[in-house]
């Protein structure tokens, strides 16, 4: 008989103080398990917890909370008669779940100023985990996660981690006295029914839309007709991994822009079938559960590029319900949820051939209203970062950033901390259009001219048809005066509600404004 502990469990682990450490596995037969916390200057355990398998062998230990950030600790695991697994060198601390797509994904090595920040960033507090990649449950999983370990953050590991998953633990550990574990769960080009059960996108229409889309699309190979194809598909993206493995080696902190232009994109999109990677539940049951219900502080998530295809206007839903399910797999119905809204982006064929088909402005504004409606679910706008013809921004520490700042705010309590945007209040229309903001600043800026092209700000009368509109900052700091001649009786309003365009407003503090849009209900004295 053996004891198997999940992959997560290894030396140098970060586990969540205040909360029950939960150790999980597996055992090849019924037994009654043991788990015993040392701290490694005493004899005796800090704490014992036990356990019994269930019918499939798998087992949870709860284990009592350590009551402030300390370490390290030495964590036994047994049964009886066998030697115990032992992990060496664990802390409690902070540990947050970092998930997402490429966005996410994308390796701190290769964002704007890494060779010069690299360098410099020495010793930190900050241990990572990545967990394998998978899509199905198989032996090459097994291995990967075999292999999986905690990582010290420092000059020599850090580029290998998230961009934005490292600047969000920069900033938490300037904060806070403890060791930050960050959990980093992404895989690129991946749209949210991935991310959830299939049991959970039953639960709506929205969902039920994304596994519609799916199958229709696997029916249109035979099997035979996709392993030809996901063959030859293979094929070209190990050549393109060869190729950009070569030129990172000369040249490690090449942005996936600069990469794109001496090599070209990765190739893309593969074949859709039954044996597909990305299929409804895939990364949720290959990688998301292989970690719940690891104890966690919260999730920081970026993603909903690849659900800007078709799917714009049911994320919404679907992102609501992946939030629920994971608060339920990791046993926390309060689990802090900070996301990014996605930023600017628009292809170059589209937008020399003056097409928006605005789904990215459609699926922010799904974003957001999941922001309003989910409680203890925090946005962090990033309109500011996109880059024309690029998905993947290399700026990846304003979003790191400013997810660590609602984190502060928001899970950690801590005062004068400016977290939220400036988000609209109201509209009213009279001679032009006044609209009045909240958010954490004192005054609101507009950092590019005062002309209607450049403003961000369009108006519409009851046709529908926006017009580009003439902005300035009123005297209180707070409030937005618009001018469109074009327009007789403003209906509508929106701000930066495009796919890629200006997003001039700003608060004094760097905080870029929520793109929005609405219909003005009221008018100049009306109530």
């Amino acid at each position: 008989m053996a004891i198997r502990l999940n992959g997560i469990f290894k030396d140098n682990m970060v586990f969540q103080w205040g909360a029950e450490l939960r150790i999980f596995g597996n055992s090849d037969k019924p037994c009654a398990v043991r788990c015993e916390l040392f701290k490694e200057e005493y004899d005796e355990p800090v704490s014992i917890a036990e356990s019994v398998t269930e019918e499939d062998g798998s087992f949870l230990i709860c284990v009592n909370p350590i009551d402030e950030p300390d370490g390290p600790f030495e964590i036994r695991v047994s049964a009886e008669g066998e030697e115990p697994v032992i992990i060496q060198n664990a802390y409690a601390g902070e540990v947050w779940l970092a998930a997402g797509e490429s966005n996410m994904e994308y390796p701190l090595a290769r964002t704007e100023y890494s060779k010069y920040l690299i360098p410099k960033i020495g010793k930190t507090e900050v241990r990572y985990y990545k967990v394998p990649q998978a899509g199905f449950l198989d032996d090459e999983l097994a291995k990967a996660e075999e292999e999986s370990k905690w990582v010290d953050v420092d000059s020599e590991t850090a580029g290998e981690m998230s961009g934005v998953a490292f600047y969000f633990a920069q900033s938490i550990e300037s904060r806070i006295d403890a060791k930050i574990g960050i959990i980093q769960c992404t895989f690129s080009d991946s749209t949210i029914d991935c991310w959830q059960s299939v049991e959970s996108l039953l639960t709506t229409q929205e969902g039920q839309a994304y596994i519609k889309d799916f199958d229709e699309r696997t029916s249109e190979y035979t099997p035979e007709e996709f392993n030809s194809l996901q063959a030859k598909f293979d094929k070209r993206e190990k050549d393109y991994k060869e190729h950009l493995d070569t030129l990172l080696k000369v040249n490690p902190n090449l942005t996936y822009m600069e990469t794109d232009a001496l090599i070209g994109p990765a190739p893309w999109p593969p074949p859709v079938g039954p044996n597909a990677v990305r299929h409804p539940g895939s990364f949720f049951e290959s990688m998301i559960l292989r970690v719940a219900p690891y104890t966690l502080r919260g999730v920081i998530f970026y993603q909903g590029e690849s659900d800007t295809d078709g799917h714009q206007t049911e994320y919404g839903r679907a992102f609501e319900s992946l939030i629920s399910e994971w608060r339920e797999v990791f046993f926390d119905d309060e689990l802090p949820f900070l996301f990014c809204q996605l930023p600017m982006y628009i292809s170059k064929d589209r937008k020399y051939m003056g097409y928006d088909d605005m789904s990215w402005p459609l699926l922010r504004e799904q974003q957001q209203i999941v922001a309003i409606d989910v409680r203890n679910a925090y946005m962090a706008v990033t309109a500011d970062c996109g880059e024309f013809d690029n998905a993947h921004p290399s700026d990846k520490k304003t979003p790191g950033d400013r997810l660590a700042l609602l984190a502060q705010k928001f899970v950690y309590g801590f005062e004068n901390i400016e977290a939220v945007a400036p988000f609209i209040i109201d509209a009213r229309r009279g001679e032009g259009v006044e609209i009045t903001f909240g958010g954490d600043y004192m005054l609101l800026n507009l950092t590019t001219g005062f002309g209607p092209e450049d403003s961000g700000f369009e108006v519409a009368g009851e046709d529908g048809e926006f017009f580009p509109a003439e902005a300035t900052v009123d005297f209180d700091g707070k409030t937005v005066l618009l001018s469109c001649p074009m327009v007789e009786y403003p209906s509508k309003v929106r701000y930066a509600f495009f796919s890629y365009g200006p997003t001039p407003l700003h608060a004094q503090n760097g905080l870029t404004a929520t793109p929005f849009q609405v219909r003005i209900d009221k008018d100049l004295g009306g109530i």
